[in-house]
């Protein structure tokens, strides 16, 4: 099935060498992947069959594998493909026209792809239909109009999301909503200070090591925290649904 229906301008595909190398070993890489993982194991456990949909070069999905989840990644951008992670199967499709059967797997992620899209209904649309009766829906998205910035620029961005407007998008497609919870609370007055400071940084991702050893502790601590406690605001959002 051709991927030519997603639009070419939802992401820059030259980014993605960049990205690799940066995911490595950065704090908010590290921790958004291990806490996808709490969120979705806690409702669906491994051996699950997942599907990521917009994997890019499968920082997640291919942590999901080492964690013995079957996963298969979906992707548009072969430049992406070509430099991907180890250790998933990756097929290039569109998110907008998977090439994949109805009710094809046990859990979906999209994780910070559906605010790439003009409609973000057209990708959980095609999430819904792939997945099982009564399986999982994940998603992680930008959280917080306020601290819009160059970096939603340069991301492609559309829009970044509040917890109302995540939920008014799950329930008008019919999704039981388990949980929408922010995460990264720590990066947001930070983060508001940098958009005001400097619209036009150029690396969104620059840090030294201490700081990132020091970042990874403290977000560490923040997901463990998740667990009994949701944090109150956060700069992303992270969503678990159900297909009735």
């Amino acid at each position: 099935m051709s991927p030519g229906i997603q639009k070419k301008n939802t992401f820059d595909p030259s980014l993605f060498e960049q990205l690799k190398k940066i995911e490595a070993n950065h704090f908010w890489f590290d921790i958004r992947r291990k806490w996808i993982f709490d969120k979705v194991k806690k409702v669906i456990p491994p051996p699950a069959r997942i599907l990521e949909i917009g994997c890019g070069t499968g920082n997640v999905s291919s942590f999901l594998a080492q964690n013995k989840y079957s996963v298969v990644g979906c992707e548009y951008y072969a430049e992406a493909i070509d430099r991907s992670w180890p250790g998933f199967e990756k097929i290039q499709g569109s998110a907008e026209d998977l090439p994949f059967e109805d009710n094809s797997f046990d859990a979906v992620g999209l994780f910070d792809v559906i605010e790439h899209f003009e409609n973000d209904k057209t990708p959980l649309t095609e999430a819904i239909r792939v997945v099982k009766r009564e399986g999982i829906i994940a998603i992680t998205v930008p959280a917080r109009e306020e601290l819009w910035s160059s970096f939603d620029d340069v991301s492609c961005h559309k829009r970044r999301y509040s917890k109302n407007m995540l939920n008014q998008l799950l329930g008008d497609l019919n999704l039981n909503i388990v949980s929408v919870e922010h995460i990264f609370m720590s990066l947001y007055l930070p983060m508001l200070y940098k958009r005001r400071k400097d619209r036009e940084n150029k690396d969104h991702f620059a840090i030294n090591t201490l700081a990132n050893i020091f970042l990874k502790k403290l977000f560490n601590l923040e997901r463990l925290i998740s667990r009994a406690i949701p944090l109150p605001i956060g700069t992303s959002l992270i969503a678990i649904a159900k297909k009735g």
